[in-house]
């Protein structure tokens, strides 16, 4: 068994990339199917949870080490680091919003959510929805894109190339046509992905990421 493990500790890229697709046409297919059968709220939890299943029943099939591969180490100091570099994530993302927002004008995306997000925090169990949607995102996403796809693609090009991929990758999945949520995103993903290849930690890229999207939460409640 040890010796199967450590043969598969290397993901063929193009398989990376089918499963990532994969996920994306999952989520496209399912989404609105959950909203219809659980609701808003729940919907969004699960979604979160499709984003990672494809790549998770991929690595199992494989018998990968996952925690090894993704680094994944739950500790004081990771978790601690993590939370760090999300509070300063917050000031890039205010800087590059306001950027993007001066150069394409308000996305209607961003409104709408934000006015979601307000009608659902009313209510507790909306809150607690909406919270547990943002943390599972940071945590399904980092796995997903930096821990599954810039791993994978790192094997066979350069970390540079990975970045920027792995990258584009998750902008693309806070698809924006105005662009402003799209673009931002993949300017966030270049910098988790820095934070990523940095420490190979899961554990920091998915906290940080966490942390950035609860905080925003906090204030889009507070300072709608």
């Amino acid at each position: 068994m040890v010796s199967e493990i450590k043969e598969t500790q290397t993901i063929p890229p193009s398989e990376a990339v089918l499963a990532v697709i994969a996920s994306f046409l999952l989520l496209l297919f399912l989404g609105a199917v959950l909203v219809i059968l659980v609701g808003v709220g729940l919907s969004m939890v699960l979604g979160e949870l499709l984003i990672a299943v494809v790549p998770l029943g991929y690595m199992l099939s494989k018998k990968i080490n996952i925690k090894k591969y993704i680094g994944l180490e739950v500790n004081f100091k990771s978790i601690l680091i993590g939370v760090a570099i999300g509070a300063l994530l917050l000031l890039f993302d205010i800087f590059i919003s306001n950027i993007l927002v001066a150069i394409f004008g308000q996305s209607e995306t961003i409104e709408e959510s934000n006015k979601l997000i307000i009608e659902m925090s009313s209510s507790p169990d909306g809150l607690v929805l909406i919270v547990a949607s943002l943390a599972l995102a940071g945590i399904c996403e980092e796995f997903t894109f930096r821990g599954f796809l810039q791993n994978a693609l790192s094997s066979k090009y350069s970390a540079g190339i990975a970045l920027l991929a792995s990258s584009l990758a998750f902008g693309l999945s806070h698809f924006d046509p105005q662009a402003v949520y799209m673009i931002s995103a993949f300017l966030l993903g270049l910098i988790l992905g820095y934070v990523y290849y940095r420490w190979h930690s899961y554990t920091i890229s998915a906290t940080a990421h966490a942390t950035l999207n609860l905080i925003v939460l906090a204030l889009t409640i507070l300072l709608p």
